[in-house]
């Protein structure tokens, strides 16, 4: 996700640890399918709080359960009937 703020562009990127990966999944985004790995993720500030992610374009993610990873957002996915948001990611390196 990329925002315009005071004349530059920038991403958004989120930091964490890793709390459960499931490597090895497919979607069709924009028409064409891709890999992705669903993960779940514990922010580096406030570890109570998860985010549910898809890490686009991964057939698996080198980083292990427990370690730190940080993703870079490309889309918010809201869920209007219970309020939750999920996020596309790509994985930084």
């Amino acid at each position: 996700m990329q925002t315009f703020r005071e004349g530059c562009l920038h991403t958004v990127k989120r930091t964490g640890t890793l709390l459960a990966k499931e490597p090895g999944l497919r979607a069709f985004i924009g028409g064409e399918e891709h890999p992705y790995v669903r993960c779940i993720i514990a922010d580096l500030n406030d570890p109570t709080r998860h985010f549910e992610c898809r890490v686009l374009d991964e057939d698996d993610l080198p980083v292990a359960v427990g370690e730190p990873i940080t993703l870079e957002i490309v889309r918010a996915i809201t869920d209007r009937r219970s309020g939750q948001v999920r996020f596309d990611c790509r994985l930084v390196q």
